[in-house]
């Protein structure tokens, strides 16, 4: 059984404060280390698991290692490279930076341990040549008992801009360590998905920090526009990370309509939009949207609030919405049973069962009931006469 688990991440844009005049402009930008923890950059952290032995493609190693040696293969920012973790006391990470898998004359990174991690750089990692080259500054990190590896941005480029009449703390992170600032998410085929784009965050209220995770609070993925306090504006950022620039923008608005209560988190040009409501109906900016978690609210037989989350968002995985006009899409109750059996081996069948909307979408059966997850539901498989072959519990996951 398809097991969902919805992480509501509220697409809360940016609150602004008292009205003011509709400010726009183009505000420098500068580079800023980051903390251990920060939670700007933690938004790209990505994560490889080592391997015990040495790959084939590593041609040579770094002299004097011991031997309690991991090895990883990591994708970062478009770059293939090997890593060598040396656990011992102190630990040393070496990196072939240059990608051809000769480490014999890679410099050892000390470790800074922190907690349950260990923390490596930052490092210059450059990609291209010539005049085209960039670099990106990257962090290392070391988890689980050193089994696994991550990458994370070294920092970010942060300013001031002046919206609505109030001053903000802005960033840009370089979230797909590629180091550039990349075309921001979109729908129109050459902008990059949610997932590969960097984050922008502004400190909406005013204390200093960026807080809350991806598309939650503060942070959100790098989107063409950015709604502040009912206003639009295009962002538009340097791709060396050196200004952001917002200028005032008037979208057309359609209406979204599903029929039912619901919650969405829905992708688009304009930004990650987090709707919620007993109507099913909401106004939206024009434009493409994909839906990336979907639930429905309703009651069940006892007559208690329920909770079904999507698995499958069936007609909203890609809509249009015009301005001026209302995008009618049916979710919801009523709804039906839907079981896949798969061969998994020899005499064993797997079973995949989930819940069908009206339109297609479909729904686990970990239907919550309040704050309370009812235990797995039962099973019992009949022969054409009605004799019991076999019976047990479907598993969440």
């Amino acid at each position: 059984m398809r097991f969902f688990l919805m992480v509501v991440a509220a697409a809360a844009f940016l609150a602004a404060g008292a009205p003011a005049a509709w400010a726009q402009g183009e505000f420098p930008l500068k580079y800023v280390p980051a903390e251990e923890n920060d939670p700007l950059t933690s938004m790209g952290m990505s994560y490889m698991g080592g391997m015990p032995q040495k790959p084939p493609q590593i041609k040579a190693l770094p002299q004097g290692l011991s031997d309690n040696v991991r090895y990883f293969a990591m994708a970062v920012g478009g770059k293939r490279l090997w890593a060598v973790l040396d656990a011992s006391s102190p630990p040393k990470l070496y990196v072939d930076l240059a990608g051809k898998g000769d480490l014999s004359a890679a410099e050892p990174i000390d470790g800074k341990a922190a907690g349950s991690q260990c923390s490596y750089g930052p490092v210059d990692l450059t990609m291209g040549e010539g005049a085209s080259a960039v670099t990106a500054k990257v962090v290392f990190v070391s988890v689980a008992n050193n089994q696994i590896l991550g990458a994370r941005a070294g920092g970010y480029v942060a300013g001031m801009a002046k919206l609505d009449g109030q001053t903000y703390r802005v960033a840009v992170l370089d979230r797909n360590l590629d180091g550039r600032c990349d075309p921001a998410m979109g729908e129109d085929g050459k902008s990059r998905p949610w997932w590969q784009a960097d984050a922008i965050a502004i400190d909406c209220n005013q204390d200093g920090k960026f807080t809350g995770s991806l598309g939650s609070g503060e942070i959100m993925p790098l989107s063409k526009a950015v709604c502040v306090k009912d206003k639009y504006y295009r962002v538009e950022v340097a791709p060396d990370g050196s200004s952001v620039k917002f200028e005032k923008y008037e979208p057309k608005m359609g209406t979204l309509d599903v029929g039912t209560a619901a919650s969405l988190i829905l992708m688009s040009d304009t930004g990650m939009h987090n709707l919620n409501g007993a109507g099913g109906k909401w106004q939206v900016p024009e434009g493409n949207y994909t839906c990336e978690n979907l639930a429905v609210a309703g009651k069940g037989a006892d007559s208690k609030e329920c909770l079904l989350s999507g698995s499958d968002p069936g007609p909203l995985a890609k809509f249009e919405v015009r301005g001026g006009e209302t995008t009618t899409i049916e979710i919801g109750p009523p709804l039906a049973l839907k079981v896949d059996a798969t061969a998994a081996g020899q005499g064993v069948i797997s079973l995949e069962a989930a819940l069908a909307g009206k339109g297609g979408e479909t729904y686990s059966l970990a239907i919550r009931k309040g704050a309370v997850q009812p235990p797995p539901p039962k099973i019992k498989i009949f022969d054409a006469s009605g004799k019991v072959l076999a019976e047990g519990n479907l598993e969440y996951g």
